[in-house]
């Protein structure tokens, strides 16, 4: 079994779709369009365009989780204290 990622290309009603992914992703896409009606077309479309939608929230919310954990270490590595009340010299 050839191993890595494929490309399949699934045509919908009004665009293309390009899927890169594993053979088993790959033979699952192929299989369930086979056949496909018009109908069955655009509901596997609105799903794999909220999966996508929901993929690029979640890898928004990681970054911003990342620049958050820097800041705050940051925040730690610099030895901030107030300055009080000032010496007096003698």
């Amino acid at each position: 079994m050839p191993r890595g990622y494929k490309t399949v290309t699934v045509t919908l009603t009004t665009s293309e779709l390009t899927l890169r992914g594993g053979q088993k992703l790959v033979s699952a896409v192929e299989s369930m369009t086979a056949d496909m009606t018009l109908y069955e077309g655009v509901k596997f479309h609105q799903i794999l365009e909220a999966v996508y939608l929901q993929g690029k929230k979640d890898g928004a919310r990681a970054a911003f989780d990342e620049i958050d954990h820097g800041v705050k270490a940051a925040k730690q590595a610099v030895p901030y204290k107030n300055p009080g009340r000032p010496r007096k010299n003698p």
